[in-house]
């Protein structure tokens, strides 16, 4: 499904803080602003004009963004406010933008691409391609887990400029441009492998090896800690399906599962792992005096006699001695 939003019927007030609402919920928090050479060197002499088409695509999303001659920050405040790691394709398709991240700085015009890092700050500054007509750029958000290795600051891979005229580079941006143009007759599965498809090819026009064929042990680290974030913060909503973390980390369910084999252990008893610790954490609160059959069915559990046995397997005792323990100040040190 695609989002559409514009400035457009907006007075020249209100559009720089609706575009950069905007931005945020499209993106990651970014911050717009205009200077005085930004607006005299541009059609729109006030306001600023604008619209974004966004839609999913696999575990990441694509959009195509318009608007005129602007600075866009994504700062410290922005980095601390981003509530996922992403790592973002910037294709131009008119105008051209400079793009600041790491110490490094390049521009890229039309039919070429650079990528950021949400992790660290970096600067755009677009520029409209001067015939009274808007800049446009179509970005891909990619899971930055899948590309941890190959992105990080001592790669040297953000703000370079790279020419789509051949090679992997013509691939991936020739990629981007038909999916964006195909995207409404996509369907779930097909996004999923599309989406994929984008991870592995910026990985092979970053050098790194592809996802599939030798995992780096960095790139695996990195997308477990994803999936473990992932599931502590659906925990409390019931059950954790395979599919969706798969689908949060950009990821095939096979690829999921393997992540866990390769530790010694499974998806889903991590996610076991994870409730009955957020039990014991409750448990532990003096102050909560909730029954355990309630505590139990918050996590997750069927009930209190099915948290018994996952808790005595894990603790070596039952809820109740465990609560009790407690109390008495006599809490064994559990593992």
């Amino acid at each position: 499904m695609t989002s559409y939003w514009t400035t457009r019927g907006l007075g020249p007030a209100d559009q720089m803080s609706y575009w950069a609402d905007v931005l945020c919920q499209a993106f990651t928090p970014l911050a717009p602003w205009r200077s005085r050479d930004h607006v005299e060197h541009s059609s729109s002499r006030s306001g600023l004009p604008g619209w974004v088409r966004s839609a999913a695509i696999g575990g990441g999303n694509a959009a195509e963004i318009a608007s005129c001659t602007q600075r866009i920050d994504h700062g410290r405040r922005e980095v601390a406010r981003a509530d996922e790691d992403v790592v973002f394709v910037n294709l131009q398709l008119d105008g051209h933008c400079t793009t600041t991240q790491d110490g490094r700085q390049c521009t890229v015009s039309r039919g070429e691409f650079a990528i950021v890092d949400s992790t660290r700050p970096y600067r755009l500054e677009f520029v409209e391609p001067g015939n009274d007509e808007l800049w446009r750029v179509l970005s891909f958000r990619l899971p930055r887990p899948l590309l941890a290795d190959v992105v990080g600051p001592s790669a040297a891979t953000t703000a370079r400029r790279f020419a789509s005229s051949s090679g992997s580079a013509r691939l991936l941006s020739s990629l981007m441009v038909e999916t964006w143009r195909t995207d409404s007759s996509l369907q779930t599965a097909e996004r999923q492998m599309i989406g994929a498809a984008h991870v592995d090819l910026l990985r092979a026009v970053l050098g790194g090896t592809q996802r599939g064929t030798g995992c780096s042990s960095e790139t695996d680290e990195a997308l477990r800690v994803s999936v473990v974030r992932y599931i502590d913060s659906r925990l409390a909503f019931g059950r954790v399906p395979a599919t969706d973390a798969a689908r949060h980390v950009g990821v095939s369910v096979r690829t999921l599962h393997a992540l866990f084999e390769r530790t010694g252990t499974t998806f889903g008893a991590v996610v076991r792992e994870h409730r009955v610790e957020a039990c014991r954490r409750e448990l532990a609160d003096s102050r909560d005096t909730r029954s355990i059959g309630t505590i139990a069915a918050a996590w997750g559990f069927s009930d209190s006699a099915h948290l018994a046995k996952t808790f005595r397997s894990r603790f070596g005792c039952s809820p109740v001695e465990y609560r009790a323990s407690v109390k008495t100040g006599e809490m064994s040190q559990l593992a």
